[in-house]
């Protein structure tokens, strides 16, 4: 009986460590991970960008989602389209034509 509580507090002693490395190395990850994320990476646009959009399209709606834009298109002839684009670089990224289902 005298061996059990010697090697339970070699365990408790043991988890105790574990616990306090554990969570200096989430302080630490996590600390790296907002100063990466602090400043995005990539070239930015200092003026206008040109966007390539079908003749006669007018843009009618603009979502953000982070680092794109989906804009919402339509045009002359009354056809739909949906453009991403990169919102620090201008590029676009895909452009689709809505259409009904047959």
């Amino acid at each position: 009986m005298g061996k059990v509580p010697v090697v339970l507090k070699v365990f408790v002693i043991a988890g105790g460590v574990l616990v306090v490395a554990g969570v200096l190395l989430l302080t630490v990850l996590l600390a790296q991970r907002a100063t990466n994320r602090a400043e995005p990476s990539g070239p930015k646009t200092t003026g206008p960008v040109d966007l390539a959009l079908p003749a006669g399209a007018r843009i009618e709606q603009v979502v953000l989602d982070g680092r794109n834009l989906a804009l919402l298109a339509a045009g002359g002839d009354g056809q739909q389209y949906l453009a991403v684009v990169n919102s620090l670089t201008g590029e676009r990224l895909s452009l689709i034509r809505v259409r009904p289902e047959p």
